[in-house]
């Protein structure tokens, strides 16, 4: 039988990912495809969101905002991988690495949630994250409105907040390897008593996903909007492979 903990690793081998950072004793390792997501999320913000919602900047104003934004998006998402092993070891659970990625993370841990619970907490501990880090978002784009700053600060706090929301939402998705499949694997745990029963549904509906997502990349595409056929393209491919 596969384990979700050994779904993790092999990708992550696949993935050659690099140790950059231990904190707490847990490495945090980042895959080729996530400066693709930062490069893909600042061209993202600074091509189209920016110069929509703030005009009349210069090229270079656009440009220093995306980055910054993407950036700040990227710190986000190693919060939302954090949530996931804090609340892992919380469990008892040894966390081996976090490798961040273009789909966000992975979480490899040592050995198998003991329970369907465990499995179940640590899975929604990630979009509860990005739910509360949504919310601070949305604060400090009120905040910055409410002190007349530079309007690209507020236009920026409200990408982050509203990127977290879709990556919350996103991720509640029942299909693996995002986190609603987890939670779904631990739900169906829990009523068949039987993990592989779970893993399979779970693992159908993460390839069902991915078809579905490249299949929009191409309606997309056909639409002219590359900017979305783009990220769909890209974000159903990495589902498919791991």
């Amino acid at each position: 039988m596969t384990s979700l903990t050994q779904v993790a690793a092999l990708h992550l081998r696949r993935a050659h990912a690099r140790t950059l950072w231990a904190p707490s004793g847990v490495p945090v390792s980042v895959a080729p495809s996530w400066p693709l997501g930062i490069a893909l999320t600042a061209w993202t913000v600074g091509d189209a969101l920016l110069p929509d919602a703030v005009p009349g900047r210069s090229t270079a104003a656009y440009t220093i905002a995306a980055i910054a934004t993407a950036a700040a998006l990227a710190f986000t998402l190693a919060l939302h991988e954090a949530a996931h092993a804090a609340v892992a070891r919380r469990g008892g659970l040894s966390v081996r690495r976090i490798t961040l990625s273009f789909v966000g993370g992975a979480l490899e841990l040592a050995d198998t949630p003991p329970t369907p619970g465990v499995e179940l907490r640590v899975a929604l501990a990630g979009p509860i994250a990005s739910g509360m880090l949504a919310l601070a978002a949305t604060l400090a784009h009120v905040l910055f409105v409410a002190v007349e700053m530079d309007p690209l600060f507020a236009t920026a706090a409200a990408a982050v907040a509203l990127a977290n929301i879709l990556i919350a939402v996103f991720n509640c998705i029942p299909a693996l390897p995002l986190d609603g499949g987890r939670a779904l694997h631990a739900v169906l745990w829990a009523l068949s008593g039987r993990e592989a029963f779970g893993a399979t549904l779970a693992s159908i509906a993460g390839r069902m996903l991915s078809v579905a997502m490249l299949a929009l990349a191409v309606v997309a595409s056909a639409s002219a909007d590359a900017a979305l056929a783009i990220w769909l393209g890209l974000l159903g491919l990495s589902l498919r492979s791991q």
